[in-house]
């Protein structure tokens, strides 16, 4: 049989169940449990919270209405691995095309690297994108904003120079 609150399996002449401790409902139970309010659980986890109702079946109306749905554990399984999943490969981009960009052409790394470390901190908030990646995000974004403005004034600073100190003719 299987528990009604975490969906294990367990044995048929099982009370409780063997993984959350919540009382298994065995189907000559049934049509007693509809005649008496449904009991309360003996020990409420209180970290455990329902993400969703199941929806009332009108043949089992009294004995599921109102119990919490749990999500499988598939899904939580998928959420952990989401939440400390390693960076993703537009994450390690983005900071790679920052930190080599003052070494080989300058501007031309930075910007690129700056747009893949925004959009992949985009993706991150949005939960399309592991959050591990994150810093490497930050910094590809950051230093490649840093690298660029730098850029942009050393080239000021280059054309100033030339307009105004150059050698007379």
């Amino acid at each position: 049989m299987y528990c009604t609150r975490c969906g294990r399996y367990n044995s048929d002449d099982a009370i409780a169940c063997t993984n959350c401790s919540a009382r298994l409902v065995k189907p000559a139970d049934l049509g007693q449990r509809a005649q008496r309010p449904p009991a309360p659980e003996p020990y409420p986890n209180p970290l455990e919270q329902p993400t969703q109702t199941i929806q009332q079946n009108p043949s089992y109306s009294s004995v599921y209405a109102g119990q919490p749905a749990y999500q499988s554990y598939q899904n939580v399984q998928q959420q952990v691995a989401r939440q400390q999943g390693n960076p993703s490969g537009q994450a390690i981009a983005a900071m790679v095309l920052s930190l080599i960009s003052p070494f080989t052409c300058f501007f031309l790394l930075s910007i690129p690297g700056m747009i893949l470390g925004k959009k992949e901190m985009t993706a991150i908030q949005e939960g399309r994108a592991p959050v591990g990646g994150e810093t490497f995000a930050k910094i590809g974004y950051y230093l490649g904003l840093i690298l660029t403005i730098i850029y942009f004034l050393f080239g000021l600073a280059l054309v100033f120079l030339a307009l105004f100190f150059s050698p007379p003719n």
